[in-house]
């Protein structure tokens, strides 16, 4: 709850409520330590409760989204999101970044932040300790890049919708697109935001893509148990097409992704609980510098093909 009152502060607006209450957990962990009644608690929230609010984020999908963009930008988000995660992987790999954390920065940057890299933790197997570096790499690295947009944006040669378009497709997180994009005037913040949101319905098969492939060694695991797409992804998947269609009323589809928000919040303050801040030491800055060198390329490639595909 303090999450949520500190994200709607002006500061700290841009990166949301599941990085601030990733930091809040952190801070926690490192100045008062983890009793160990709360050790089990812990675990459960940040990985039941976090697979539950996976699947209720499916609500926050609309695959009308995809005809309203129109092809190009729809091939332009296509694009960021296929090179992005095997671009970054490979910088990622160039500086000596664990595979797990890679992946996640990877699809964190090019897809939807915060949300993609918790989503694409669970389906991975990546340890809590990867989430949370990951989590927090995007939210510093998405202020960044709003910032820049802000104030060099109009020194890049293009108009606004084209900003906007740029911001959408390259962003972390949705509010990071919003603080930018509306700064351009109306047009250009519904513009931007509905760019991003066709991003965030491109998480669908993507992680059922990582679901294929993310078993030991590539093999892909195939029970009843452990399906070869994670349960909770399809659970995810079930609950954006029932809302697509109709099936589930738009106020239910308002409450659930509230509901999704936050139990994943809950997920992150406990993940910032299982976390001391030596984390950050073991991994080194090179998670810092292949971040932001993933996230320049990102936007560099990014206008480069809103150039190419003659995106207006």
């Amino acid at each position: 709850m303090v999450s949520y009152g500190l994200a709607t502060l002006p500061g700290l607006k841009v990166v949301g409520p599941l990085t601030v209450a990733l930091l809040i957990g952190i801070s926690l962990r490192t100045a008062l330590g983890l009793a160990p009644g709360l050790m089990e608690g812990t675990r459960y929230s940040a990985r039941t409760v976090l697979r539950l609010g996976i699947v209720l984020m499916g609500a926050r999908l609309d695959f009308g989204l995809v005809a309203k963009v129109g092809p190009r930008v729809l091939l332009l988000a296509l694009a960021v999101i296929v090179g992005g995660i095997l671009g970054i992987r490979w910088v990622t790999k160039r500086f000596g970044v664990p595979e797990k954390l890679g992946t996640l920065l990877a699809v964190g940057t090019s897809i939807c932040g915060a949300s993609a890299v918790v989503a694409a933790s669970s389906v991975t197997r990546a340890e809590e300790e990867d989430t949370t570096l990951a989590v927090g790499l995007c939210g510093i690295l998405g202020t960044v890049g709003v910032l820049f947009y802000v104030f060099v944006g109009p020194l890049l040669g293009l108009s606004t919708a084209q900003l906007a378009i740029l911001s959408g497709a390259t962003l972390h997180e949705v509010a990071q697109v919003m603080a930018a994009a509306f700064t351009w005037g109306t047009s250009a913040g519904d513009l931007g935001t509905l760019v991003k949101l066709t991003r965030v319905v491109l998480l669908a098969p993507a992680l059922v893509v990582l679901g294929l492939v993310s078993g030991a060694g590539g093999q892909v695991r195939y029970s009843l148990k452990e399906p070869p797409i994670p349960w909770f992804v399809i659970g995810f998947l079930a609950v954006g097409v029932l809302g697509s269609v109709g099936v589930v009323p738009a106020a239910a589809k308002a409450w659930l992704s509230t509901a999704s928000v936050f139990l994943m919040v809950m997920a992150m303050a406990a993940m910032g609980l299982g976390t001391h801040l030596s984390m950050v030491r073991r991994a080194g800055m090179r998670v810092v510098y292949a971040g932001l060198v993933g996230f320049a390329a990102l936007a560099v490639s990014a206008w480069g093909l809103i150039h190419v595909l003659s995106i207006q």
